[in-house]
């Protein structure tokens, strides 16, 4: 090759205009993602293909979807918040919409396309899905409106439908994790504590729940959390073994708490527990302490009618 060649064949190099890249330029930092003029809060999916980042700016919000680096949707709604994103690149997101005590659950397809819509009358708290896509929950805040306040909704996302709606026994959780395997939903909270549900909406672990609920307060918060305790075991037809764990709580409680009016509270709720297990001499015994401390405490007349029946 001569010399004016390869000069030539440098110089056309050197003219070339640089190839344009296939994948948009954007940084993270923290929870945040920036690209261009975008900033807001992502989720990444677990297999780590896609990206949703959202950004609520008051009317005026906007969210983007990545797939493998490169632009698949970028949309505007009012308020997004709080997205969740999939392996299959379906996804969660709350609209916050400018309206006061109103919501909007978003079920979408990596294609955009909107799988469940679903308005609460309600603010929306958080929200989450299954890796897998399959499923997904939102939790409401408090309302004025009965039938929207304070609810977790499970969704079917490939039927597109409700599957239950309910006030959750343990609160309202941090996050969500779905075994769509084996049909249970977690419920995180602070500490990493989990309660387990089934996909039917029944709490699997009220009793680790209530165990841990009547210790975190005072007096005043344990009787609460015992009575309340009963009232579940008692709307479900607890059987008498399941009422054992509340009565070792309780029993507990009388160590822990020396107040005369608590005293006879807790006595009370001990001899309602023994009775709903069919022990009456048990549940006389504590009704007539609970009497003893406090006459007041609206038990004498079942202790008479407990001893006429039972001859005791």
């Amino acid at each position: 090759m001569g010399l004016f060649n390869f000069i030539k064949k440098k110089t056309d190099r050197d003219n070339e205009l640089p190839k344009p890249s296939l994948k948009p330029q954007y940084s993270i930092s923290g929870h945040f993602l920036y690209m261009g003029d975008f900033s807001g809060q992502f989720h990444q999916s677990p297999n780590g293909r896609f990206i949703l980042a959202w950004k609520d700016q008051y009317d005026k919000g906007s969210y983007i979807l990545l797939d493998n680096g490169k632009i698949k949707l970028r949309t505007n709604m009012t308020r997004p918040n709080d997205g969740s994103i999939s392996n299959s690149g379906v996804f969660v997101i709350n609209d916050w919409t400018s309206q006061n005590m109103s919501g909007i659950f978003n079920i979408i397809s990596p294609d955009g396309e909107s799988l469940v819509k679903k308005r609460f009358k309600a603010n929306l708290y958080n929200s989450g899905i299954s890796e897998d896509g399959l499923f997904a929950v939102c939790q409401t805040a408090r309302s004025d409106e009965e039938s929207d306040s304070n609810k977790l909704c499970f969704f079917d996302v490939i039927n597109r439908k409700l599957l239950w709606k309910k006030s959750p026994d343990t609160g309202w959780a941090k996050s969500y994790l779905f075994d769509t395997d084996n049909k249970i939903l977690y419920l995180i909270y602070d500490g990493n504590r989990t309660y387990r549900y089934t996909f039917d909406g029944d709490c699997i672990d009220l009793e680790s729940f209530m165990s841990y609920r009547i210790y975190i307060g005072g007096d005043t918060e344990f009787l609460k959390a015992a009575d309340e305790w009963k009232e579940k075991l008692t709307a479900k037809n607890a059987a008498a073994s399941e009422y054992d764990a509340l009565i070792v709580s309780l029993n507990n409680g009388l160590k822990k708490f020396c107040s005369p009016c608590t005293q006879s509270k807790i006595h009370k709720l001990l001899g309602e527990c023994h009775l709903l297990q069919g022990n009456n001499s048990e549940t006389i015994e504590h009704f007539e302490i609970a009497l003893k401390i406090n006459p007041n405490i609206g038990v004498k007349g079942r202790i008479e009618k407990l001893k006429k029946k039972y001859k005791l």
